[in-house]
């Protein structure tokens, strides 16, 4: 499937990240060079950047139930990237030494404090807006305290999205500003699934680097259930389930009710149900492409030696 849910957007994603770029080289020194290094790592438009496209293009692809003005899309679109940039840098100061602190907890408040200036310009102080912002603050927190101790994926796995609660501001003020809050719970409910899809995602992408860390992990919460034990996981064992006894079967088979609830809702987001197709297939090829590798070895390595060179 083509990534049509970016195609269509990235002019205003050039015009997004050069706002972004410009607002935070007026920030003080030293905090507008590490800014600006910062915002590279997640510029859709840097080579091997994070490309947290859903974070950029919610209140774009929101537009098929909005009709806000461009404008107003644009705006929450950019106070989305700096509030990304808030909740990251909080992410990498939970991972760091106190040492690294100081500054980026300083460069964090400026992040913040533009997200609040822009959004003050389009929301009211008595917008129910805030009161969705402490929402998904609390939301937050409590996630990302919790997940290790309450194993969320075996738990209840769509609080696994309420880690990335605060990116639903952007999908929450587009209803606001275009007068329709009855919609709110129902895309909340469509962004959440397609957010655990995402971090599905990640967490294959990223497991060991988390099990190195021991941090929370979607997959390696699923081996540690099936192998139902306390000991810490090693890394043998982590390879043996993934290439071995097939646990990405299992852990794609988790993707389906996730896709299904975007794509069967009565309320059809376009671009978000492909953006989370996308990541679907990601996954399932993947799953496909090691139990392939497996069957091909295990009926002659030699042959598939040979078909590969060939």
């Amino acid at each position: 499937m083509t990534r049509n849910y970016l195609e269509s957007f990235k002019e205003e994603l050039l015009e997004v990240f050069s706002e972004a770029r410009a607002r935070i080289n007026k920030f003080p020194s030293p905090f507008n060079q590490t800014g600006l290094v910062y915002l590279d790592k997640f510029d859709v438009f840097q080579k091997e950047s994070a490309k947290n496209y859903i974070c950029y293009l919610l209140p774009y692809w929101m537009n098929e139930i909005t009709n806000l003005p461009v404008e107003q899309c644009r705006k929450l679109s950019l106070a989305n990237v700096f509030n990304m940039l808030y909740y990251f840098l909080q992410d990498d100061v939970m991972d760091e030494t106190p040492i690294a602190w100081k500054e980026q907890l300083a460069l964090a408040q400026l992040l913040q404090s533009e997200f609040e200036f822009i959004l003050r310009e389009i929301f009211e102080a008595e917008s129910p807006f805030w009161n969705y912002r402490q929402q998904y603050v609390n939301e937050w927190a409590v996630t990302v305290v919790n997940e290790n101790k309450e194993d969320y994926f075996m738990s209840d796995n769509l609080m696994i999205a309420k880690k990335a609660s605060p990116l639903k501001l952007a999908s929450t003020g587009a209803l606001l500003l275009a007068n329709q809050p009855e919609k709110i719970e129902e895309v909340e409910q469509l962004v959440d699934h397609s957010l655990v899809l995402l971090q599905l995602a990640d967490d294959l992408t990223d497991w060991k680097e988390d099990l190195k860390d021991n941090s929370y992990n979607c997959l390696l919460s699923m081996i540690k259930a099936a192998k139902n034990q306390n000991e810490p996981l090693e890394l043998s064992e982590v390879e043996s389930f993934i290439y071995d006894r097939s646990i990405l079967l299992d852990y794609t088979n988790s993707c389906h009710e996730h896709i299904s609830f975007i794509a069967n809702h009565t309320l059809q987001l376009k671009h978000l149900l492909h953006f989370s197709y996308s990541i679907y297939e990601d996954l399932y090829h993947f799953a496909k492409q090691v139990e392939e590798t497996k069957t091909a070895l295990l009926s002659g390595g030699f042959d598939y030696i040979l078909s590969n060179n060939t």
